[in-house]
């Protein structure tokens, strides 16, 4: 018999808008190798820029055809790999780069060598079938995680907790379909700035042992 009480505020997922680049050093005991962190802010994972996003992340890291692997691992092999990721969260979300060079070469190097290829895919045309590619393989991915029924589970309660919209899994391969190389040259001009974005550098700093020389 008690009346139901009138639903709690929206939270604020806002968060001010960054101004400058952020960066910071860390020194790990555990650490055995140097690591590069690089991230952006990007809005949240229901934002109309959301699958551009997702489809440059493709572009710029999936697979051995993607532009990091080509150029910064193949070419210059400044490491084994470059990833990326475009988050999907209720609140303000990251674009992440992560990598590690290889021996012999040094964090200042793979983070120019990212930031050229940014450039790249910025102010050069992105060619048909890599847009393609990159389409067909974040379909692909995505299709792919629905064959799991946990997977299922788990995009269906976060499409209704985070957005207040179950029904949004059904639109996901359609819009993805229908992303152009407009509109992520669009997304990447406007999200991925130096003054956009945190750079953490992780670096080795073995701990003396105690009685140690």
């Amino acid at each position: 018999p008690l009346p139901a009480q009138p639903a709690p505020p929206a939270v604020d997922m806002t968060e001010p808008a960054q101004s400058a680049e952020r960066r910071d050093t860390i020194e790990d005991a555990l650490a055995r190798l140097p690591r590069l962190d690089m991230v952006y802010k990007i809005p949240p994972g229901n934002s109309s820029d959301s699958d551009a996003l997702s489809v440059l992340s493709t572009i710029l890291s999936g697979g051995r055809s993607s532009r990091l692997y080509e150029n910064v691992v193949r070419l210059k092999q400044l490491s084994t790999n470059v990833g990326t990721s475009a988050g999907q969260t209720r609140g303000p979300a990251l674009f992440s780069f992560t990598a590690t060079p290889l021996p012999g070469k040094t964090i200042e190097q793979l983070e120019a060598a990212i930031d050229e290829e940014l450039d790249k895919v910025k102010n050069t045309p992105i060619a048909d079938w890599e847009i393609d590619k990159a389409r067909n393989s974040a379909r692909t991915s995505f299709v792919s995680s629905l064959g799991s029924t946990l997977n299922r589970a788990i995009q269906l309660s976060q499409d209704a907790m985070f957005y207040n919209d179950p029904g949004r899994i059904n639109g996901r391969e359609d819009r993805i379909a229908k992303v152009t190389a407009a509109d992520i040259q669009r997304v990447a001009k406007q999200y991925l700035i130096k003054t956009n974005r945190t750079v953490v550098i992780t670096v080795p700093n073995p701990a003396t042992p105690k009685g140690g020389f």
